[in-house]
């Protein structure tokens, strides 16, 4: 893995997963080498819109210098469960493109001339224990109001191999390149 580039969430996603009672939502999958709890503290509810292997960082890195944001939403629509790595269950939520986030989509594309991920999810909780996330997906389901409109508040580019760490955020007040 190299990194990913995200479109990232407001406050929205975490009140109403703890409005929902919702406790021990690590949404890091689990993968070989990787401290799940280090990268839950590093990475936002987000969804991610491409990534890319090491072996692109140098190209995709440089693109990232020219990429603006514009406040855009997308609209979170309906829970669901689903297989993931590590014989494990992800929570999510899917979402569609609300207003404005197609142009940005489309800007990144231009940007980067390559097409972004056109199934929107935002991974909510991730663990071994299948119980846990069906308690957590009736909780959800129960409480939280949907279809629900989430601000995108920026967008931001992680390194995705340990430790997990944030390279760039972009946002209205500009493209930020973080230090090491």
């Amino acid at each position: 893995m190299g990194h990913k580039l995200t479109a990232v969430f407001g406050h929205e996603l975490p009140r109403m997963i703890l409005t929902a009672g919702v406790i021990n939502n690590n949404k890091v999958p689990f993968r070989p080498f990787l401290d799940r709890e280090a990268a839950n503290q590093v990475l936002p509810y987000h969804t991610t819109l491409f990534q890319w292997d090491k072996q692109q960082d140098i190209f995709y890195l440089n693109k990232m210098a020219d990429l603006t944001f514009s406040p855009c939403t997308v609209t979170a629509e309906e829970f669901g469960i689903m297989n993931s790595t590590g014989y494990s269950y992800l929570l999510f939520v899917r979402c569609a493109a609300g207003e404005g986030f197609q142009e940005l989509c489309d800007n990144i594309s231009a940007v980067t001339g390559r097409p972004l991920e056109t199934y929107l999810r935002v991974t909510l909780s991730v663990s071994k224990d299948q119980k846990q996330i069906k308690q957590q997906y009736k909780a959800l389901t129960k409480s939280a109001k949907l279809p629900m409109v989430l601000p995108v508040r920026g967008l931001e580019v992680f390194h995705i191999w340990d430790p997990v760490k944030r390279v760039r955020t972009i946002t209205e007040a500009g493209n930020i390149l973080l230090p090491d």
